[in-house]
């Protein structure tokens, strides 16, 4: 689906360097899209959203996440449970304009289900008495443009990483002194569930295929790029 919405998503996507596939039903859509975009940022189908085996075109199966971004909740839900019966082993997202849906698709076989209206109600309560914290808030969930703009990034832990084996808390303190980069976080992946320890305590072992959750400039980045060969994402 194409709209306003998904085009400032894309526009996140493409600074973060992630190409994107879009699916469109309506034929104005595409010359909008490539106004927009070139061919190398993005990959545009038009095809009706029913219409499956033509959707193999865009890549599909092979997509880290499929965003669902139809006109509403209802037309969401049916639609996820139909493209589960051709596309069963992808993620899927989809925003929500009623949050108490949020389990009906979980239980649909959603990734991940975010609330609009949530989302917005708790960044304007921190603008209301924690002004400074709601700007960095969002700052830190975006792309970090310039060199002095700051934002998390996830990376996994692969084969030849020298924190591999190494405990957080020296983890912490080396790449602060490294790198300038601020560990906030680490994801273990246990019985096939993502587990988030929020700056754990104790003597926790950071090993390969972990993800490190990560606060840091765009000079920071590089250098960790350099020193580690990382790339960010899933």
């Amino acid at each position: 689906g194409w709209n306003d919405f998904s085009q400032s998503v894309i526009g996140h996507l493409n600074a973060a360097g992630k190409k994107v596939a879009i699916i469109t039903k309506d034929k104005r859509d595409i010359e909008i899209i490539r106004e927009y975009y070139s061919t190398d940022e993005a990959y545009v189908l038009y095809s009706d959203f029913n219409n499956f085996e033509l959707m193999e075109k865009s890549n599909i199966r092979k997509a880290s996440i499929v965003f669902i971004n139809l006109q509403d909740d209802t037309e969401k839900l049916v639609y996820i449970i139909n493209i589960k019966k051709h596309f069963p082993g992808l993620n899927y997202v989809v925003t929500l304009d009623n949050g108490n849906l949020k389990n009906t698709f979980y239980h649909a076989g959603v990734t991940y289900a975010i609330s609009k209206n949530e989302i917005s109600s708790k960044l304007l309560a921190s603008y209301i008495y924690e002004p400074d914290v709601a700007l960095f808030s969002e700052e830190i969930i975006a792309f970090a443009h310039s060199d002095d703009d700051y934002d998390m990034k996830q990376v996994q832990v692969k084969e030849g990483n020298p924190l591999t084996g190494m405990f957080y808390d020296k983890a912490f303190f080396d790449l602060k002194k490294e790198s300038n980069v601020v560990l906030i976080g680490l994801v273990k992946v246990v019985d096939g569930k993502r587990q988030m320890l929020k700056n754990p305590e104790g003597p926790v072992k950071i090993e390969k295929g972990d993800y490190l959750v990560l606060l840091m400039d765009r000079k920071g980045h590089q250098r960790l790029k350099h020193l580690f060969h990382i790339e960010e994402g899933l």
